[in-house]
């Protein structure tokens, strides 16, 4: 927790010594955003693994997710004062089931809009936003696959997010997004398989530094 609380005032720090020492930016230009994210305690409905030989999953939990740290990368292009447009990515680093040695991850790549419905006042923009795409990416370590001999495979889904920040001078971006990460756990042993939904859900604080492309 306190590394994550180091990272974000670092981020901050660096963005603030950038308006500092530059020359005031254009309001319209296209931006490449870098965010660092701290993620809540999240929930996932994962399988209810069985301690016996038969098929491990027998339907889903929902588990608590320990404390999460994500990093986002992000191309917008400004519309209009009042709207912009673009695509990210973002990655989750791995996080823990609670109480448990089992930990995943996901990869999403999304397209994004961000609505700025009262333009820029003294250097100050809120804005809403909203992300939809795809998990390209869905891992779990050993603790987190059925065990042997049963096959794992990982698939990823739909992913969204919802959300509100403020941009500041138009060089700093900070929001609070809720997230949800689909995808599909299958198992397979022989010639048998089955498979369950996964869904995980979090809230993040992401601030990041916009740099002019």
């Amino acid at each position: 927790m306190k590394k994550n609380v180091l990272v974000l005032a670092a981020v901050l720090i660096a963005g603030l010594s950038g308006m500092v020492f530059a020359e005031e930016q254009p309001k319209n230009t296209d931006k490449i955003i870098i965010k660092y994210g701290l993620d809540n305690n999240g929930l996932q409905n994962y399988p209810a693994t069985l301690s016996v030989p038969a098929f491990p999953i027998v339907g889903a939990q929902s588990l608590g997710v320990d404390l999460g740290a994500s990093y986002l990368l992000e191309i917008q292009h400004p519309v209009s004062d009042k709207l912009s447009l673009g695509i990210g990515a973002t990655y989750n680093v791995d996080r823990i089931l609670h109480n448990t040695t089992a930990s995943f991850s996901f990869l999403p790549v999304y397209l994004t809009a961000s609505l700025y419905p009262v333009g820029t006042i003294i250097g100050i923009a809120p804005y809403a936003k909203v992300d939809v795409g795809y998990n390209v990416s869905f891992t779990g370590n050993a603790q987190y696959l059925a065990p042997v001999p049963f096959v794992t495979t990982l698939t990823g889904g739909i992913y969204w997010g919802l959300g509100a920040g403020v941009k500041f001078a138009n060089t700093i971006f900070a929001d609070i997004m809720f997230t949800s990460y689909s995808g599909t756990y299958n198992v397979a042993l022989a010639s048998l398989s089955t498979e369950v939904a996964i869904l995980y859900t979090k809230v993040s604080l992401n601030v990041g530094i916009g740099f002019d492309l």
